[in-house]
């Protein structure tokens, strides 16, 4: 395709959706952002053994880039005659893209492209497993906890009733994030999981709605998932979407790809609730004698659980004596009903285990893979007797949804002791984490890659052939080099990163003030006390919608507490009511000319849309560090320091940049608003890496204050 024919065709079809959506016009950046992709993937090659042409782009709040990326990949699949799939990071945004954005460019196209929604395979109902509910002969997954399975587990069937009823009337399509919050509490019992399903072999197989999205995503021209789906579907080769080979992957809010692509990737596995090895145990056993196969496990479970209890005798024996007595104390002490109990730790160091606990390990990892190398072989005669004979289909469809889910147990456990023993460079993270949960001890084993980028260099980007990556965060301190590291981009060929400036003038439309306090951030109970003397007063210049984002619940918990009595009727708490009920009656209160102020953590910090009179300022008591305990980033940072290089400056102070951006970027969300950002935390002015953070903000007019008097910054 010669390069003015590519243009021509882009412009044309920017110049239709612009007709074609009233009040639309003409964005610099959407037009800039429309070519960049369309020049860098009008070179893809969609065969075997080519190598993917990746466009990168940073887009400012406000460029629109949902429009110039459909556009664009439309334009080019349908010359290459491959798909297009959107990958967003949540389900929210799967649901924008396919309720607005798709609607808009189908009224701009002479032929509109066919449009599907995909979301992963457990978010879909499984007929058979409603059908077993129904007839009180299915189970939940084990939880962690005794008394929460208890509870689960008294479901009465009329409920489940009452859903088969809405089901088979069509007024309820299957999907879980179509059911209101008592029927969510039936899920563990429904939905649809690889390991529990037949496939094409299922009687129900043209009734499930996880099949029936599938086959309409086979037709589909623009296929919309999300990052959870494409990275879940990996180890599959992407077979539950379209190859890359027959697709322009998308994938907005792409800054979440390293972190879900290590979701993916972490294992974890509980050494203490083992009643899913006796409920496999006899879902083996029942099936083949009913089906007179002669399974033969030679006590497979009873070794694996002999190991089992070989590792935890181990792994208790290095908790010490005085650390299990303080929980089993708490054990005692808990009340019914009080919730989860203390918890501790054991991080190992350089992603070593301890010696007396390797031979334990290797143990549990030989004999779970012995019992699943037999259930596997097992469930493979099974679905193959099911192809054979119609007849079986109910009776095999049964047996395999009651294996599933202990056997996706026991796949967790198998891969979580792989990942222990794996003496790869650099080594995963690797922790027990023991608690106390239904009155007794609990121990679960973890276990992660160290790094998304040699996850994604190995199992994502040799996969796709054309892909974009976008998002307003894609850059730390003005530069893309922590992303692209992260993302496992960096050194790759035929990859481009481009900035495309937000068209607001962040200059005359905002302000970012620097408090200087007199308690270090370092000294969190003086500073946070502090802050909501502080805060107490900035908040009486709020006339309509305010933000407060703070760094940890205990922050959180502590600046609400210290708050004049007078402000309380005006806060809307994180964790008081469901997220979307406190956005609701936040609106409706910056509606009826109320000041209004929202208080909550790092998820209402990014993908929070409130325009105008909603947000006027934004409070930060802290800079937006990560959880310093977290495990993978100890070991991250443990890693690093070894070689002799610095976590902070690689990790930390880039990571707290593209945080501290997506905070600030909820006060200025139209051409329109105007917005005060406020930030008690002195470090930005007066330390190199604060400096570093402050200049890769948009370009605010800052100011510095202290002691009350404001100066420029």
């Amino acid at each position: 395709m010669r390069t003015t024919e590519l243009h021509d065709e882009l412009e044309a079809l920017y110049q239709a959706l612009l007709d074609s959506s009233p009040g639309s016009v003409a964005r610099a950046g959407q037009r800039e952002m429309l070519h960049a992709i369309g020049a860098q993937l009008a070179q893809a090659r969609y065969e075997p053994d080519q190598s993917a042409r990746i466009c990168v782009v940073e887009a400012g709040t406000g460029v629109g880039k949902t429009r110039a990326y459909l556009a664009a990949a439309i334009t080019l699949a349908r010359r290459a005659g491959v798909k297009v799939v959107v990958s967003t990071s949540t389900i929210a945004l799967q649901e924008q893209v396919m309720g607005k954005d798709l609607p808009e460019l189908a009224k701009a196209m002479e032929v509109p492209p066919v449009v599907a929604l995909l979301k992963g395979r457990g978010r879909y109902l499984c007929p058979v497993k409603l059908d077993l509910a129904c007839n009180g002969e299915q189970t939940p997954m084990a939880l962690e906890e005794p008394s929460d399975a208890a509870a689960v587990q008294q479901a009465p069937l009329e409920r489940f009733e009452a859903l088969k009823k809405r089901w088979g009337s069509g007024a309820w399509n299957g999907e879980r994030d179509s059911l209101g919050p008592d029927d969510l509490a039936l899920w563990g019992y429904l939905a649809a999981d690889r390991h529990a399903c037949t496939s094409r072999h299922c009687p129900q197989f043209h009734d499930c709605p996880y099949f029936n999205a599938k086959r309409a995503a086979s037709k589909a021209d623009i296929l919309v998932a999300n990052h959870d789906l494409v990275l879940a579907s990996l180890r599959s080769d992407l077979s539950s979407l379209p190859s890359g080979e027959r697709a322009i992957y998308i994938f907005d809010e792409g800054h979440h790809l390293p972190a879900t692509a290590l979701s993916h990737f972490a294992c974890e596995a509980s050494l203490s609730e083992r009643r899913w090895l006796q409920r496999l145990d006899k879902a083996l056993d029942q099936a083949a004698r009913s089906l007179s196969y002669p399974l033969n496990l030679e006590g497979c479970t009873s070794l694996l659980n002999q190991a089992l209890d070989d590792l935890l005798r181990g792994v208790m024996q290095s908790l010490g004596n005085e650390a299990i007595g303080q929980l089993h104390e708490a054990a005692e002490d808990r009340t019914p009903g009080s919730g989860g109990g203390p918890s501790t730790r054991i991080r190992f160091e350089r992603g070593e285990l301890p010696p007396e606990l390797l031979p334990l390990w290797q143990a549990v990892g030989e004999q779970a893979h012995r019992l699943h190398a037999r259930a596997t072989e097992f469930s493979a005669w099974l679905k193959q007797e099911r192809a054979e004979d119609e007849e079986l289909a109910p009776l095999i469809a049964q047996h395999v949804s009651e294996i599933g889910a202990p056997f996706k147990r026991l796949n967790d456990l198998l891969e979580t002791a792989e990942l222990m023993l794996d003496l790869g460079e650099p080594p995963a993270a690797k922790w027990l984490d023991f608690g106390v949960g239904g009155g007794s001890l609990r121990v679960v084993a973890r276990a992660c890659p160290l790094f998304a980028s040699g996850v994604l260099r190995r199992h994502l980007w040799p996969l796709l052939r054309g892909a974009v990556i976008t998002s307003a965060t894609l850059r730390a301190l003005g530069r893309f080099d922590y992303f692209l590291k992260d993302s496992g981009l960096a050194g790759m060929p035929n990859v481009q990163a481009l900035e495309v400036a937000s068209p607001f003038n962040y200059a005359t439309q905002g302000e970012f003030t620097v408090v200087q306090t007199k308690a270090s951030p370092k000294q969190a109970s003086e500073h946070t006390a502090e802050v909501a003397r502080l805060l107490a007063q900035d908040l009486k210049a709020v006339e309509h919608g305010a933000l407060v984002l703070c760094s940890s619940w205990v922050q959180l918990h502590a600046i609400v507490a210290a708050l004049p009595a007078s402000l309380r009727g005006q806060l809307h708490v994180q964790g008081e009511s469901a997220r979307e009920q406190l956005l609701r009656a936040h609106r409706a209160a910056v509606e009826r000319g109320e000041r209004s102020i929202l208080v909550g953590l790092q998820s209402f910090g990014e993908g929070l849309d409130l325009p105008g009179q909603q947000c006027e300022w934004v409070f930060m008591p802290k800079l937006p560090f990560l959880t310093p305990d977290d495990p993978v980033q100890e070991a991250r940072a443990e890693w690093l320091e070894a070689k002799g290089r610095s976590s902070f400056n690689e990790l930390v102070v880039p990571a707290t940049g593209v945080r501290l951006n997506q905070w600030a970027g909820r006060g200025i969300r139209s051409e329109q608003d105007h917005a005060h950002i406020v930030c008690y935390d002195g470090r930005l002015a007066s330390t190199p890496f604060g400096r570093q953070l402050l200049a890769g903000l948009p370009g605010f007019t800052k100011k510095l204050r202290r002691d009350g008097v404001e100066t420029p910054l």
